[in-house]
């Protein structure tokens, strides 16, 4: 049955339909595109906030390798003017007085350690432009190892065991703490690592 002529839509009609039904999807991709970008804006704060913390845990990391290499007997001797002779100078008090056993000292100042302290400008490593990134170290002598129930070695370097006292030619004991810190804008990001390291008896 056709539609009466009085009741055809008429064209400006139609096209106000359109007009109309174009706008509320305008409305509705407008929406839509700023929530992703809000989205998108989160994601590069998170990736950037993680690529900080990540690199102040390979600070962390590097502060424990580097005094796991100027600790070791061998490479003591040789280290240069700087934290690295600091480092074997604090060892040799730590290891003349049994009383500094289980305090932890500041390896570049050779006062007590307190973690997540101010940067000394000798322990910095250089970073991209406007950020200042390095690591604290904190030394402690445990004391030393307990070896007990092991018979005599040979060659150099050996001991025998500890028989309910300490024994003098036993390894020593100690505990390196690392705090990494990155600086930048006005925040700092900080990472602890803790180390364990057995060096022959000096």
């Amino acid at each position: 049955m056709p539609i009466p002529a009085h009741r055809q839509p008429r064209p400006a009609q139609a096209g106000g339909i359109t007009i109309l039904v174009a706008l509320m999807m305008l409305v509705l991709l407008t929406i839509s595109a700023v929530g992703m970008s809000r989205n998108s804006f989160r994601e590069v704060v998170s990736s950037g906030l993680s690529r900080q913390g990540a690199m102040a845990r390979d600070l962390a990391d590097s502060g424990i390798e580097w005094s796991m290499y100027w600790i070791a007997p061998t490479n003591a001797p040789n280290a240069p003017a700087g934290p690295a002779l600091q480092l074997a100078t604090e060892m040799k008090t730590l290891l003349a007085n049994d009383s500094l056993s289980g305090v932890s000292y500041d390896i570049t100042t050779g006062a007590l350690y307190s973690p997540g302290g101010a940067l000394q400008p000798a322990m910095e490593v250089p970073g991209p432009a406007g950020v200042t990134e390095g690591f604290t170290l904190g030394l402690t002598r445990m004391g030393k190892l307990p070896v007990m129930g092991m018979s005599q070695g040979s060659g150099q370097g050996a001991y025998t065991p500890a028989a309910g006292s300490v024994l003098s030619l036993a390894p020593d004991l100690w505990a390196i703490r690392s705090d990494a810190q990155v600086q930048q804008g006005g925040v700092t990001f900080i990472h602890a690592k803790e180390g364990w390291v057995s060096t022959p008896a000096q």
